[in-house]
């Protein structure tokens, strides 16, 4: 049995004479020597399971951490030593005593060390990324060249950066009995998830879906403000006690654009001329909600003329338009600027259907050359030749396919939109 066991604890590396020990203690426990019966009896030693009670024939079995295996060791020593000095006190023992409290104190910041190490490392690499996030906090947005615009003809509100608009909306102005006050105003009062006062019965209604200013406000002086509302059906409509109603998203979506202190310009204006990015000059006529602006043919064309465009539109469309008053868009001509050798002309280029046509007489001035008009041929006469000319509105135009043979003059457009001839 003693050589069976032994040989058993030889194979696991074990060489010590208490493990010896112990293998004959197990033997007089179990009182067989069945091998069986010993491999069932034999210390596991793994780093993890050790036998630690014998009673009687039932082995039982404890996990024990390798950490803690140490800890057991370590304790016994300490003990033993402890003990060994305890009746002999040596002079060293202060030395000692001194000497491992350093080693902890060394110990204890090596570990803090260790720990503070890697936040360090992260702070030191974060750090370029923390300086660029707190320079763009730092770096506010440009507001000074904002504008919000509202004609309350149109029921349109435009944000304005410099002379673009960059941002449009619908909207519900005041009432024709309560109308929306024209004139310059200023954002004075922003507000999120706001509080509605019944204006008539004093009643306080909390943010919420109940709230018929929903949740933003813009106050632009006195009690007006632009808001949201909980009635989306109203926009476009002349619905409000005098402010200026959007719908929530885009109510929303202005307010993340601007700030305090931009103005508020409020207008009733029925015809709106625009020029779009490829010099289309296109107008349009809206209602007259408010019943105070009357339009005429004179009116419209007043507005017309800065752009060029007067003479492009008879008069019997501009009075299809008044009666329409639909606000859609009714487009007139490209608009182009003529240079002749590179010298700005006062005339302009249109173009439509996709010719482009030239007002002849201020070109044929500008280069010298006598021209004549024939109203009955409704033909134009250089030197060089003849061709066909319009009459609009007192203007002479000629196709720009025909310039070469009548003045002797080629032009194209450039990436400006400017008509370059020579």
């Amino acid at each position: 049995m003693k050589e069976i066991i032994c040989h058993h604890y030889n194979k696991k590396g074990i060489k010590s004479v208490k493990h010896i020990i112990l293998a004959a203690a197990l033997c007089a426990a179990l009182g067989t020597c069945g091998l069986a019966e010993v491999n069932a009896a034999e210390e596991v030693w793994n780093g993890h399971e050790e036998v630690t009670v014998i009673k009687g024939k039932i082995l039982r079995t404890e996990t024990v951490k390798k950490a803690d295996h140490h800890k057991k060791i370590q304790k016994t020593e300490k003990k033993e030593k402890a003990e060994g000095e305890k009746g002999a006190p040596s002079k060293e023992a202060p030395a000692l005593a001194a000497k491992k409290e350093a080693k902890a104190a060394a110990a204890e910041t090596a570990v803090k060390e260790t720990k503070q190490a890697p936040a360090v490392e992260k702070a030191a690499e974060t750090a370029p990324k923390d300086a660029e996030a707190l320079k763009k906090a730092q770096e506010k947005p440009r507001f000074e060249d904002k504008r919000i615009e509202i004609n309350l003809a149109s029921r349109l509100l435009t944000l304005y950066q410099g002379d673009v608009g960059i941002r449009m909306y619908p909207v519900a102005p005041g009432k024709p009995s309560s109308p929306t006050p024209t004139g310059r105003r200023t954002v004075v009062d922003m507000e999120i998830n706001p509080t509605w006062i019944d204006p008539d019965s004093g009643t306080s209604i909390p943010s919420g879906p109940d709230c018929p200013i929903g949740y933003r406000w813009i106050g632009i002086g006195g009690n007006y403000g632009i808001h949201g509302t909980n009635v989306p059906s109203a926009i476009g409509t002349y619905a409000s006690h005098g402010c200026v109603r959007m719908n929530e998203a885009d109510v929303e979506d202005l307010y993340a654009h601007i700030v305090k202190g931009i103005p508020v310009d409020i207008l009733y204006e029925r015809v709106v001329v625009q020029r779009e990015a490829d010099h289309t000059v296109v107008y349009y006529i809206y209602p007259d909600g408010y019943g105070k602006e009357p339009l005429d043919v004179s009116k419209v064309k007043a507005k017309l003329a800065p752009f060029g465009v007067a003479s492009c539109v008879s008069d019997d469309d501009i009075k299809q338009a008044i009666e329409a008053s639909d606000g859609n868009p009714r487009y007139v001509a490209k608009v182009y600027d003529i240079y002749l050798d590179g010298r700005k002309l006062d005339a302009r280029a249109f173009g439509k259907d996709g010719h482009i046509y030239l007002p002849v007489m201020p070109l044929a001035r500008a280069a010298g050359i006598k021209a004549d008009w024939s109203s009955n041929w409704n033909q134009i006469r250089t030197p060089y030749g003849s061709a066909k000319a319009v009459l609009k509105n007192r203007s002479l135009l000629i196709d720009a396919a025909d310039a070469p043979a009548l003045l002797h003059l080629t032009g194209s457009l450039d990436k400006d939109y400017n008509y370059q001839m020579k």
